[in-house]
């Protein structure tokens, strides 16, 4: 299972962002990275470090701890020990009359206040777009590993979860003995971000009503989990009953890289109403599935997607009243909201291996949140799914 980055792969991808860089600033000089997942993009480690780039020269990784799993896993650039500032302004004696790239969606105010009070460079600049746009377009390394991940994935959710799914089995109960199956198969045991304070814990399951209890994380399928602190995997008291909607978002990773899907089940029957309801979505599913290609704008996806909602979920696509989102997914990787957003104002084009996720629910009172996701490899010829396309709402329960 523990596998690391090959070194051909590390260099290629510092090669495919320096390139973005010289697309935003042909001038540029020095860049500093500080998140840890951009860090382990171009070293294969992911230590307490600081990530230092400079034209036409070796990258340098600046490490406090742990020097010695960085040196033992990193396949190229040189590492070197740092115990505060000083010592990286010392090593490196910087001309600061060039800017310094940073990346700056990670970085804090405080942060940037001591990087700066140090370095003093006069000017400093975001080298996000170069990142978004490197880490983007997958390599085939990176897409046999999402692949691997999502068949296990689809097959846990589609052949192993049914069973779990037994009556008056609490939220809680059932989403641990699924995390169990996910970590016996090889799931890495964290979900990742790019925003800053965005949580999700692997798996949460909702019966019914549940999964209309929202919140911070932007698909419509909520829960009501743990405590109000934790909002997370499912509540201990809620628990399954006859007929319930069954909603289970869940992501699944294999070496740092992640599946993301949202199967529903109902347990021994499933009433026309959501039947008609799950319907809808698979249309509008099956609509954007045809334009996910290369050179397709998202902002004319999501149009096309939102001018043909049956007048059935108006109203309850994506969302109820304010908490309609705004989206029907994001890049996946390394971090499960990348780079690009399917959204009315994302003009720039698809590219060829782009690995998006994509969302279809309808939110309905009383009942709860019915649909599909599933995550999309952009290819030459359209896109594919990489965990299954469980398009309908899967029965389950004892009596089948």
């Amino acid at each position: 299972m523990y596998s690391k980055v090959p070194g051909a792969e590390l260099i290629n991808r510092l090669k495919k962002f320096t390139t973005f860089m010289d697309m935003t600033d042909d001038a540029w000089r020095y860049i500093f990275i500080f998140n840890p997942v951009n860090i382990y993009y171009f070293t294969g480690t992911m230590q307490d470090g600081i990530l230092f780039i400079q034209r036409d020269e070796e990258p340098i990784y600046f490490v406090k701890r742990s020097v010695e799993r960085a040196a033992e896993e990193i396949r190229y650039c040189k590492v070197m020990a740092y115990k505060e500032w000083q010592d990286i302004k010392n090593e490196l004696a910087l001309n600061t009359f060039f800017p310094a790239f940073i990346d700056k969606s990670f970085v804090t105010i405080k942060l940037l206040e001591e990087f700066n009070s140090q370095f003093e460079f006069g000017k400093i600049y975001s080298c996000d777009k170069a990142l978004n746009m490197a880490r983007s377009v997958k390599s085939k390394y990176e897409l046999d590993i999402l692949k691997e991940a999502g068949a296990v994935h689809a097959d846990i959710m589609a052949n192993t979860v049914p069973e779990l799914l037994t009556e008056d089995i609490s939220e809680h109960d059932a989403a641990l003995l699924i995390f169990n199956e996910f970590i016996k198969k090889g799931h890495q045991g964290i979900v990742r971000f790019e925003r800053p304070g965005m949580e999700f814990q692997t798996v949460n399951v909702a019966f019914g009503a549940s999964s209309l209890n929202i919140y911070k994380y932007d698909i419509p399928a909520g829960v009501t989990g743990i405590y109000a602190s934790s909002p997370f995997f499912g509540s201990s008291k809620i628990t399954l009953k006859q007929n319930d909607l069954i909603t289970i978002p869940s992501v699944f990773g294999i070496n740092g890289y992640h599946s993301v899907c949202t199967y529903c089940y109902a347990f021994n029957s499933l009433i026309d109403y959501i039947r008609r309801q799950q319907e809808h979505c698979k249309n509008l599913k099956d609509l954007a599935v045809t334009l996910l290609k290369p050179g397709a704008k998202p902002s004319e996806i999501y149009k096309e997607v939102m001018d043909n909602i049956h007048p059935e979920i108006q109203g309850t696509f994506m969302g109820l009243g304010d908490n309609t989102l705004n989206h029907l997914g994001r890049g996946t990787g390394l971090a499960i909201d990348e780079f690009p957003v399917i959204s009315k104002n994302n003009d720039k084009p698809l590219v060829e291996n782009m690995v998006i996720n994509l969302g279809f629910f309808s939110a309905l009172e009383g009942y709860g949140v019915t649909g599909m996701q599933h995550t999309y490899i952009i290819t030459a010829e359209g896109c594919i799914s990489i965990n299954g396309d469980a398009d309908d709402v899967v029965v389950a329960g004892k009596y089948l």
